[in-house]
């Protein structure tokens, strides 16, 4: 029954694409597009064989875990149907009562966790929607966030395609068919997703931009910009001066190209700074500063204590040294004067906060293990301040674009994002050897670095492990690709290889 109702949506989506003027693009037939998305349909299924034959714990597995969690709120839809309705709307949906619910999940609650919207919460959500289509087949969820992420590149390709001419191929190449994309960005992950959101905010920007302001226009822009929020919140910080810069230049003229985006960035940088001051819970280089610390403990494994009123982590060199068992092998306690971090309610997204065990005994069960990553590498750590920052972002850019070097590639997932690094070095280094000497359409190619660089300073700052910075860094890559791409000239290309003339001169 999977394999059947697989097939049907995946008819039905292949129809859509024929039918749909959205998917009529310069350079890309519909036939050609749905090529692009039966090869993403067998990267969901490759994706789906790897976590089953070779990373088997569901638990850990993020195409899994999110997909199991959905299906406690789905189940309400028969027993408590507005339960239900809350849990996905959001409204009202923290009372005592759902805790019966979100207490089943592993994933609801991230417990390392600034006060920004918890994310997990979006997808979760949202495979629980779509199983009232699915029946409950996760092939089914697949298809769907294919299609999903197959739509938002298509908008990202018609956005820059017309300035393109000549290079359709390569860019066809850079946005939909770049391993790393073609591989996360077609399971049951917030990639798809994000690649949606991204898509179709950008696409619909532009059309704003560059054409008349209608409602249309302007509810699209509003959903995206609330399904970013909800889904991956640096994202859409990532590319707000891009955007800014962009409707700027498209409302003036493209005199002073350089000089307008500088405008932009300084005054974004210095807003961003300046949020403390009026809200001082949403201060940015302290949420970053402890979006690492959470991270990196993480990373070095660990586990986690719960009592009815707080969650306590202790490190795996602090299990050893603080944890003391009891009578009861349920039952554990912390080593008077241990250091700790811990938060008061499981349920909610709060602050991590930090203490000492008082000398009077607390009762704790043993709630999760987290093991030592396997791919941890070393990050500087981060205050919030400004000086730290700076002199951190050297080497962030440097782990996000060029890491994992070949001697750090030791897992199946890792080798191929060492081979890709060194697949678009060379794209690079030929897109600098023939670049063009005039007509070079400057205001893309700063927004595709614009986002690009605030993306991978994000995350290379936060993020200490490999696997997780593989992934995180995804979004950026279709954009990095095209930021040199309109630095080359195909023509010096051709000239220099004249075999490429027939796929670089439609």
């Amino acid at each position: 029954m999977e394999i059947l109702l697989s097939v049907v949506y995946i008819l039905l989506f292949v129809l859509l694409i024929y039918r749909m003027d959205f998917f009529d693009c310069p350079g890309l037939s519909r036939k050609g597009i749905s090529w692009i998305f039966g090869l993403k349909i067998i990267s969901g299924l490759a994706l789906w064989l790897i976590y089953t034959r070779y990373y088997t714990d569901r638990s850990t597995a993020d195409i899994f875990k999110y997909f199991d969690d959905s299906k406690i709120m789905f189940d309400a839809l028969y027993t408590r149907p507005l339960d239900f309705l809350q849990m996905l709307t959001g409204i009202g949906n923290n009372a005592p009562r759902f805790d019966a619910y979100y207490n089943q999940m592993h994933n609801w609650v991230k417990v390392y966790d600034s006060n920004l919207y918890n994310d997990s919460h979006t997808i979760i959500r949202f495979n629980a929607l779509l199983r009232i289509f699915s029946f409950g087949y996760y092939q089914v969820h697949s298809v769907f966030l294919c299609f999903l992420s197959l739509s938002g590149l298509v908008a990202i390709y018609r956005c820059f395609a017309p300035f393109l001419k000549g290079k359709y191929i390569l860019a066809i190449v850079c946005i939909f068919l770049f391993p790393s994309v073609l591989f996360w960005g077609s399971g049951v992950l917030k990639e798809g997703i994000l690649f949606y959101g991204m898509g179709m905010l950008i696409y619909h920007w532009f059309k704003l931009c560059y054409g008349k302001i209608t409602v249309y226009s302007l509810a699209w822009i509003t959903f995206c910009l609330i399904l970013l929020l909800a889904t991956k919140f640096y994202i859409l910080v990532s590319l707000v001066p891009g955007l800014i810069y962009i409707f700027w230049i498209a409302k003036s003229n493209r005199n002073l190209l350089f000089l307008k985006f500088c405008v932009v960035i300084i005054c974004y940088g210095g807003l961003g700074l300046g949020v403390k001051y009026f809200i001082p819970a949403y201060d940015p280089l302290q949420v970053l500063a402890i979006k690492q610390q959470d991270f990196l403990s993480l990373a070095r494994g660990g586990i986690f204590l719960k009592n009815d009123t707080a969650v306590v982590f202790l490190s795996q060199d602090q299990r050893a040294m603080d944890l003391i068992k009891t009578d009861d092998p349920k039952i554990w306690h912390i080593r008077t004067g241990a250091s700790y971090c811990y938060w008061h309610d499981y349920n909610a997204d709060v602050d991590t906060l930090f203490g000492t065990q008082p000398a009077v005994p607390t009762d704790y069960r043993m709630e999760n293990e987290v093991p030592r990553s396997g791919s941890l590498i070393y990050v500087k750590p981060l205050k919030p301040t400004l000086s730290s920052f700076v002199s951190s972002l050297p080497m962030a850019w440097i782990n996000t674009l060029f890491r994992p070097f070949p001697s750090e590639a030791r897992s199946p997932l890792l080798i191929p994002a060492a081979l890709e690094i060194f697949i678009y070095i060379l794209f690079f280094i030929m897109c600098l050897m023939y670049r063009k000497k005039e007509g070079i359409q400057t205001e893309y190619v700063l927004f595709c670095f614009s986002f690009v660089f605030i993306l991978f300073a994000i995350t290379g700052l936060t993020t200490p492990v490999l696997g997780a910075l593989v992934r995180y860094k995804i979004p950026g890559i279709p954009f990095l690709m095209l930021a040199f791409l309109f630095l080359l000239d195909e023509k010096a290309l051709v000239r220099a290889f004249p075999f490429l003339r027939k796929y670089l001169t439609r």
